[in-house]
């Protein structure tokens, strides 16, 4: 049988192949339906209404049943197209084209990966493609990685031409920081309901409840809670919609706080607003905070407020490092004690996290003053004026 150099079917797709061989029925008259060619170098090409090119297919080897207006392809592999240019390679183990291109299944190791842009890789089992809505649906396994995330889902939707990726069911988001390596596990996991993520721009929408927590050296460190997220993964930054609740359960450690920043390249989260929260025995409350990831500090930016069994302390800045149990206190320190009522004034205080959970702060070269009250039958107040010697509570 000699070559066939093209086919022209129906939806504007154009079939150029090489015939292999076709299939012959020894009775022509009990042959209820044409015999299915077989072809190799398959070639698929479907254009838009507007003329601009919106996909082609490739296959070594492939089957088309003119009856039934079917294709069969092994190992597919393309291109899509968004304004005549290539956005996407698709890849597969096999390719159904129904309708003569109306639709398109492809199952076994489906791979879209992206151009331009982030350079996202779409995975999963099972694809199907409706080329005339410009939609990719894969209910099998989906997942999208780019250089430090990592989605997954129980189905995922992309919509061509605006590059939207909806994922279903419960997302996982995965994320390393930095580049990611093999056998690498994440530095934070969140899990979230619903997600939008433009491929285009990084700009990322997940319905709530936000269940997250950050590992390091296989120990839970963080543990977080938030009503919904947004962000953008180009920039490294996710938005924890508020109510939120930061976990340092190791360190019996709480933070309750409104709206927060998580930027994943810097590994912290912070906020300018009031929040409130708690180490061990101890709660403490201010204004704007910044969690260090990497360094394992908690700083308060302004008012902060530190309160436990006995003791009160204030001061424009606080810092916590719950790898040491450190705390410092700067700016305007006054610490009270319901003992003799006594009020300590300084600059600077240092403490740690004792063993019972409450901190025991001292001032070591520094200035302090310190007001007791002692009472003998009835009230009589004593002033001190202390010198730089140490002075610990």
């Amino acid at each position: 049988m000699r070559p066939t150099p093209g086919l022209r079917l129906a939806g504007g797709i154009v079939l150029i192949s090489v015939v292999l061989c076709g299939c012959e029925s020894a009775d022509d008259s009990a042959a209820p339906a044409a015999p299915p060619f077989v072809f190799r170098s398959l070639e698929l090409r479907q254009k838009k209404a507007d003329g601009s090119r919106d996909w082609d297919l490739n296959s070594p080897e492939a089957r088309y049943e003119f009856g039934r207006r079917l294709v069969r392809a092994r190992n597919p592999s393309g291109l899509l197209y968004n304004k005549n240019k290539p956005t996407f390679t698709i890849k597969a183990q096999t390719a159904v084209v129904l309708n003569d291109g109306q639709e398109v299944l492809l199952e076994g190791d489906v791979q879209l990966q992206q151009l331009t842009g982030q350079k996202v890789l779409i995975r999963g089992d099972r694809l199907r493609w409706t080329p005339g809505r410009s939609l990719l649906v894969i209910d099998q396994r989906p997942q999208a990685d780019d250089q430090s995330n990592r989605l997954r889902a129980s189905s995922a939707q992309l919509q061509q031409d605006s590059q939207d990726l909806t994922l279903m069911g419960v997302v996982q988001l995965e994320q390393w920081g930095q580049a990611r390596k093999p056998g690498v596990n994440p530095n934070s996991v969140l899990r979230t309901q619903k997600a939008i993520w433009n491929l285009g721009d990084g700009a990322l929408q997940a319905q709530g409840p936000v269940l997250g927590q950050r590992r390091e050296k296989q120990d839970t460190l963080q543990q977080l809670q938030a009503s919904r997220l947004s962000g953008n993964t180009q920039e490294g930054v996710i938005d924890l919609i508020e109510p939120v609740r930061v976990q340092f359960p190791q360190r019996k450690g709480l933070l309750n706080a409104l709206t927060t920043r998580w930027n994943f390249k810097k590994e912290t989260l912070s906020s300018e607003r009031r929040f409130d929260g708690r180490l061990d025995r101890s709660n403490i409350e201010g204004r704007g905070f910044l969690v260090d990831l990497k360094k394992s500090t908690l700083k308060v930016s302004q008012d902060c407020r530190l309160q436990q069994p006995g003791e009160q302390l204030e001061a424009d800045h606080c810092e916590w490092n719950w790898s040491n149990d450190a705390v410092l206190a700067k700016g305007n320190v006054v610490l009270r004690r319901k003992s003799n009522n006594q009020v300590t004034r300084s600059q600077v205080l240092r403490g740690k996290v004792g063993r019972k959970g409450t901190v025991i702060f001292s001032a070591p070269g520094d200035k302090v003053r310190s007001e007791l009250s002692l009472d003998e039958g009835r009230s009589r107040s004593t002033k001190k004026t202390r010198q730089p010697a140490p002075v610990s509570f």
